[in-house]
């Protein structure tokens, strides 16, 4: 790790002695009067609790603080919890990388992997990270479990879990509007409405609607319209939720919404170009090293169509920028959750029954950062002599012929190095039936089953050039013997491009099947020294995939067909055993031992074979076995500190490995359980609140990744362990926040909150394997950190026609940091690709509750 990060991490963990770390759910504290901190209510272990009492990792934030600091969605939570970050799309303006404690979710978001942390809305499972869109959804709380989380929330949760939790409707009637401006003509309107108790007191309903605009972040020259600059998005949306309780004992909630996001994901510029020459480096004995295509001459001999566009190569950001393939993307969402309660008398029965369909419409992405390219390409046969010099052909040629073939050009066509479209869309249903005992007594406990079917959908089409250095593949001995050295010292355009239009298509369809139980037994009663909790849960997979297409042409004979039409199964079993002491009211120790396991399934860029009865195949369970020990402790009425260390052990880890790319295929990969994985580290969150009026809020996390198993085939075809030259992907080794806060009253029930915050994520590679990414150091993640900052004014009434005006100023990234926060290594292609996090934003909100 840099000098600089060390130093900035521990700048961060000294605060520790002085106090100020985050504590989850800090805005409850905030509202305090009398100095004690609040307790913080979640429902991680599926009926509410108080946060310190949970012998478990996890951070909670109110919907309050959540809309103050301008959290809606999943690419919002990086800043929440220690050793969490979260990193933004690629071609998807609403996609998301999330990691925990070092397991991130799959930066390739074909519909055959399933992600390592879960992501939940009102305790709904959601199977796809890029449809993590909760603008409209009108938060109640966040809950982030960090972990395995298999127990009570499933297989999937290897990492750890995220948990959106939505407002319930109001008891009392009300109105609340939010109107909103910023830069980058930033604007926002939102409406929620509750009717209150209606019906004879038995049902209470909440409409919101939500429209939401902002312009694109960087200039893209060949795009006139600013909302469809890259950053740029549109958000329409809206949610209707009731609940029905015709007595006592039943409560029934249903809630439905609907979102529309149309956005331009952030710029992926040029960062690296390959030039053909095959690195020496001997990163481990036996293999050899893939060689980017040399695009750097080929851009060298080619020109860029559209005035005033360059071929601008940075390891910095760049704006102005020409991006000609940079189309909309536009999600649609639909959600709807049905909820019956039905309290038997020491047990609560719950049925939970969901569906939830994502439609994504890709119109363009531009992967290269260059407007369109005119160069070279390789032409049909008859014009490979194209150019050449008339007095060398006719070395070998009638006159006539040497003639006519020297004034015909080289064969040249507008390229791009890639560009590509995507429709996808996908459906998923579940049903959980729960079983909870009352909470009240010395032994408590869960049972339930749970059930899952989704179907998926995606055709990829992709356009990209293959370059070639003509003098070795075409204008060689193989294929002009003693003529060769003459051709290649005459060839008008030694670097050509192969043009590739490949399709990847497919369906997917899954299902799953679990049974899970969980007790917990206090021998001293519900509010006993000692504790010991049990959880275990089997869960059923089974996965198939149905490829049609994946090259040129779609698959028409029963061989192909056969071959990439897959069915697999999967199954284990996940649980925890945790011991937890109150050593007094204030203080809570426990230790925690849990297993996780992510469901195998279908690599859809794996490349088939029908000569070599090659199909596809299956990758299997990844497992892991997690290890940690905590302390939540309060200290009197203004301080609480969480602290935990962890190790983790991952095996069978699913790896994917760029293919060399041969013949028409797609981009492609292989997938196989070649690796074992050990993550240590620590964190530490907290809260101090000196006065009534002030308070310091924080946390740091660590975490240490080291392969301790990395297979894979040198070039022998023999196995061989890489471990030892590999880094983890997508996890930064150290992160953390600290902020301070002030509240004070200015008349009446007015008052003035403020807020300024410091986050830090240190650098991590996207790319780690240097064997296949040739371009590993140019698509580092930066470190960074960033400062944002937020005051409110509010509690002021205008006489009887409102309850409460709020006026928000806030800002993000103040010091307007430039830093990489996605990237692609295309590898043998030869060039790489980075995309930088938003620049400074601000703006100011209005909120009127009538």
């Amino acid at each position: 790790m840099a000098k600089f990060n060390r130093k900035a991490a521990f700048a961060l963990l000294a605060g520790v002695s002085i106090g100020s770390f985050v504590m989850p759910g800090y805005a409850q504290g905030a509202e305090n009067d009398d100095s004690v901190l609040g307790d913080i209510v979640v429902t991680a272990q599926k009926r509410e609790q108080n946060l310190q009492d949970i012998p478990l990792s996890i951070s909670a934030i109110s919907g309050a603080q959540a809309e103050f600091q301008g959290l809606a969605e999943i690419k919002d939570i990086g800043a929440l919890a220690p050793n969490v970050s979260v990193l933004g799309g690629t071609t998807n303006s609403s996609a998301a990388v999330v990691t925990i404690r070092g397991v991130p979710t799959p930066a390739d978001e074909t519909q055959g992997f399933d992600s390592p942390i879960g992501l939940y809305l009102d305790g709904v499972y959601l199977a796809r990270s890029s449809t993590s869109s909760f603008e409209v959804a009108d938060i109640e709380r966040i809950e982030v479990l960090r972990g395995p989380q298999g127990t009570l929330f499933g297989r999937n949760t290897t990492g750890g879990a995220v948990n959106f939790i939505t407002r319930e409707p109001s008891e009392e009637t009300s109105l609340k509007l939010r109107g909103g401006l910023g830069n980058f003509d930033q604007n926002l309107l939102r409406l929620s409405f509750d009717t209150g108790r209606i019906v004879g007191d038995t049902m209470k309903m909440t409409f919101s609607g939500l429209r939401k605009r902002r312009d694109g972040v960087i200039d893209n020259l060949l795009q006139p319209k600013d909302r469809l600059d890259p950053g740029g998005a549109k958000t329409d949306g809206y949610r209707f939720a009731w609940i029905f309780e015709p007595s006592e004992n039943i409560k029934i909630k249903h809630i439905f919404y609907y979102t529309k996001t149309t956005g331009v994901p952030h710029a992926q510029q040029l960062a690296a170009l390959g030039n053909g020459i095959p690195d020496p480096t001997v990163f481990a004995p036996g293999f050899t090293n893939v060689t980017a295509a040399p695009v750097q001459q080929y851009l060298a001999q080619s020109s860029i169509v559209q005035a005033g566009c360059g071929k601008d190569v940075s390891l910095s950001r760049i704006s102005p920028i020409c991006l000609d393939q940079a189309g909309a993307s536009t999600d649609k969402i639909w959600g709807n959750l049905f909820r019956v309660e039905i309290d038997l008398g020491g047990a609560t029965l719950r049925s939970s029954t969901a569906f939830r369909r994502w439609r994504n419409n890709i119109r363009g992405s531009d992967l290269d950062g260059l407007g369109t390219i005119r160069g070279a390409v390789l032409g049909a046969p008859s014009t490979t002599l194209n150019g050449f010099p008339a007095g060398v052909l006719g070395l070998f040629l009638p006159p006539g012929n040497a003639a006519f073939l020297a004034s015909q050009p080289v064969v040249t066509a507008n390229v791009s190095l890639f560009q590509a479209t995507n429709e996808r869309r996908q459906n998923q249903g579940s049903q959980e039936i729960e079983l909870l005992s009352d909470g009240d007594g010395a032994f408590n406990w869960v049972v339930g089953a749970f059930f899952f079917r989704e179907n998926g959908y995606e055709k990829n089409d992709q356009n990209f050039v293959f370059v070639l250095d003509t003098n070795q593949a075409v204008y060689n001995a193989t294929n002009f013997g003693a003529l060769a050295p003459l051709l290649q010292a005459n060839n008008p355009a030694r670097y050509r491009g192969a043009q590739q239009a490949v399709t990847l298509g497919y369906r997917a369809r899954g299902k799953s099947t679990a049974v899970y139980g969980q007790a917990e037994y206090r021998p001293g009663g519900k509010d006993g020294a000692f504790g010991a909790t049990l959880g275990l849960r089997y869960t059923w997979d089974t996965k198939e995939l149905a490829r049609f297409q994946n090259g040129a042409a779609a698959y028409t004979n029963a061989a192909e067909i056969a071959l990439n039409d897959k069915r697999a199964k999967f199954s284990d079993w996940t649980g925890n055993l945790t011991l937890d002491y109150r050593a007094n009211d204030d203080v809570n120790l426990y230790a925690r031992v849990a297993r996780g396991y992510r469901s195998g399934g279908f690599n859809a860029r794996q490349p088939t074979n029908v000569a070599a009865n090659l199909g596809l195949l299956p990758f299997d369970n990844e497992v892991i076995w997690s290890y940690e020990a905590g302390v939540k402790a309060q200290f009197g009425k203004v301080a609480r500190v969480n602290a935990s260390v962890f190790l983790n052990d991952y095996s069978d880890l699913q790896l994917a490995v760029p293919i060399p790319i041969t013949g028409g295929g797609s981009f492609g990969t292989a997938v196989d359980n070649a690796g074992k994985v050990q993550y240590t580290g620590f964190e530490i969150e907290a809260q101090v609140r000196p006065t009534d009026n002030i308070w310091f809020d924080g946390n740091v996390g660590y975490t240490h990744k080291k392969f301790k198993e990395y297979l894979t085939l040198n070039a022998a075809n023999q196995q061989a362990d890489i471990s030892s030259v590999v880094e983890p992907a997508y996890g930064p080794d150290w992160t953390g926040a600290i902020a301070a806060n002030a509240q004070f009253p200015i008349g009446g029930d007015a008052k003035v909150t403020a807020r300024v915050g410091y986050t830090y994520i240190d650098g991590y590679y996207m790319f780690g394997n240097p064997i296949t990414a040739p371009f590993k150091e140019q698509t580092k993640g930066d470190s960074r950190g960033l400062v944002d900052a937020q005051l409110r004014v509010d509690g002021i009434s205008i006489g009887g026609i409102t309850k409460d005006i709020g006026l928000t100023f806030w800002g993000k990234n103040l010091t307007s940091k430039k830093y990489v926060s996605r990237a692609v290594d295309f590898g043998q292609l030869g060039f790489a690709g980075t995309i930088y996090g938003d620049p400074r934003t601000y703006g100011v909100t209005l909120d009127m509750e009538f």
